[in-house]
């Protein structure tokens, strides 16, 4: 839910203008995925030169691990943070974002993908962290 005053508010209407945006080249592509629980650890992440990526939770909630946008032979545990997400809600990522997999904090979470239709078969850049920089991620929730 935006924080700011709504650009339009009617009696049936709320609308927020503008919440995020971004420049595609191409053609946009919607993909939907579904995650099943799973520990909070992992040493996979990637990320997507060409194209921003939005991400939102449709159902569920999960943890999101997000690092800076860097040359992968320089990345370090402290390039990256976990976000908590719940239904609803989502990110926009710019081109160039690491980023893993959402790790559902429910059984199952449910998300739609946007970015550039046919970005996860040619734009699509994966490293395992543990085999490239030495170390693998943990997500503590604090729960």
């Amino acid at each position: 839910h935006p924080s700011a005053v709504p650009t339009f508010k009617a009696e049936i209407l709320s609308y927020w203008d503008g919440i995020a945006s971004w420049q595609i080249n191409g053609e946009t592509g919607i993909g939907w995925f579904e995650l099943h629980r799973r520990p909070f650890v992992g040493n996979e992440i990637e990320r997507h030169l060409l194209t921003p990526e939005a991400l939102l939770c449709f159902q569920g909630a999960a943890a999101c691990l997000i690092g800076k946008s860097k040359d992968p032979k320089v990345l370090s545990e402290a390039d990256f943070q976990a976000f908590h997400i719940e239904q609803g809600q989502g990110f926009v990522f710019s081109p160039g974002v690491w980023h893993a997999l959402p790790f559902p904090v429910s059984e199952k979470a449910v998300f739609w993908v946007i970015f550039r239709k046919g970005t996860a078969q040619g734009d699509l850049q994966v490293i395992n962290l543990e085999k490239e920089r030495g170390f693998q991620f943990q997500i503590n929730l604090g729960l």
